[in-house]
């Protein structure tokens, strides 16, 4: 499912074990009663723009919602992932 959401930065990118091509943060986006947290991976040509994101930076992204299982192996609940396809930082914080 494409989705677009935005949100401050809780984890600046990080990489994925040992491959250097895959970076994922987590993402905090407002709702009504606190935040819902999103893992947000950036591959190909996002990988280096993601690499000057910071903990703290407001950004908006677009990309493919999925659920992976958590890695203890339980199945509820999962995981939400956003394979990022478009970013855009912001210029205004997001008031929680």
């Amino acid at each position: 499912m494409q989705v677009t959401i935005s949100g401050s930065i809780g984890r600046a990118p990080q990489c994925l074990s040992d491959d250097r091509s895959i970076l994922e943060a987590a993402l905090a986006v407002p709702t009504g009663d606190g935040k819902d947290w999103f893992a947000v991976r950036f591959s190909n040509a996002l990988v280096e723009a993601a690499q000057v994101i910071r903990k703290g930076d407001t950004i908006a992204i677009a990309g493919e919602l999925t659920f992976e299982p958590l890695p203890d192996g339980s199945i509820a609940p999962s995981k939400p992932v956003v394979a990022v396809s478009d970013l855009q930082s912001c210029d205004s914080p997001i008031a929680y």
